[in-house]
């Protein structure tokens, strides 16, 4: 009798709570990442079909105006299309998780400045409501991030 079957691991050893979280995490990643990516999406559709309602309070007066608010969606179809790149490949959710969290860190830093600079407060038109779902979206993608970083490092660097 071999003795190398003699020391295997049964399927009941390496479906544990641990193994059964590595395999839930990559799911549980692509889930917090999914509203980040929807938003980009809405976002992106509404300053491409209709600029001139994309940003509330600015009015557009020139063709160059319309022109210019669209090119403004470039940089979140590229980020969209990271994302979905992203997304995809399991060895590459954590940089979904850096690009949204660092997104996010960079819009929330920008509109507090906005709000210390220009007076805009929490109260005003949907601050609120973009505040707070930018911080749950930063917090959810940096907590992804350490996940996806230490099951990378604990499975030696390799997928």
């Amino acid at each position: 009798m071999s003795t190398s079957t003699l020391h295997r691991a049964t399927p009941l050893q390496t479906t544990g709570t641990t193994g059964m979280f590595r395999s839930l995490a990559p799911w549980l990643s692509r889930m917090v990442m999914l509203p980040p990516g929807l938003v980009f999406t809405l976002i992106s559709i509404r300053f491409l079909t209709n600029p001139g309602h994309a940003l509330a309070g600015v009015t557009l007066h020139t063709p160059e105006a319309f022109t210019d608010t669209r090119a403004m969606c470039a940089g979140l179809l590229t980020l969209l299309t990271m994302l979905i790149i992203f997304l995809v490949s399991r060895e590459r959710l954590w940089l979904g998780h850096l690009q949204v969290a660092t997104f996010m860190g960079v819009t929330l830093g920008i509109r507090i400045f906005g709000f210390i600079h220009d007076g805009t407060t929490l109260a005003m038109g949907n601050q609120r409501v973009i505040t707070i779902a930018e911080t749950v979206f930063l917090t959810l993608n940096t907590i992804g991030f350490v996940v996806q970083t230490r099951l990378f490092k604990h499975s030696g660097g390799t997928r």
